[in-house]
């Protein structure tokens, strides 16, 4: 087995470990719960690893490193463009962070690449349309 990458922390391994699980390679995650347990010490134990085979090696790197692709799921009202992105977190949100108070999550703001225009879509996925 060989460590093909390394993340700080747990979630962004689980993404790379769906990436490679769509494409048909089995991979390991090592010292997961080591760095859930205490993410202060996900640097000193090297991150969060992903471990392949060594025959998968090259075609892992060659997954990992394509882009993410986020479209298809949100279309723009502005301009019909399916090439969309949600904001991970707003200004307000991240001043709720801050004062340590509940963030409200009635709706998420999402960008399009399109026309550069921004709406906000319900939580509750009344949004989406996959057509």
């Amino acid at each position: 087995m060989k460590t093909v990458a390394a993340f700080s922390t747990p979630a962004e391994a689980h993404v790379a470990i769906a990436r490679l699980a769509g494409s048909g390679v089995a991979a390991v995650m090592r010292d997961e719960c080591t760095v859930q347990f205490n993410w202060l010490i996900s640097n000193a134990v090297g991150g969060v690893k992903i471990e392949v085979e060594d025959d998968d090696f090259a075609t892992t790197q060659e997954i990992l490193a394509l882009p993410p692709i986020e479209s298809g799921i949100l279309r723009c009202p502005h301009c019909g463009s399916f090439d969309t992105r949600v904001k991970v977190l707003s200004a307000f949100g991240a001043l709720c962070m801050v004062l340590k108070l509940p963030i409200p999550q009635r709706l998420a703001a999402v960008d399009c690449r399109a026309c550069g225009k921004t709406h906000d879509v319900p939580l509750d996925g009344t949004g989406c349309t996959g057509d």
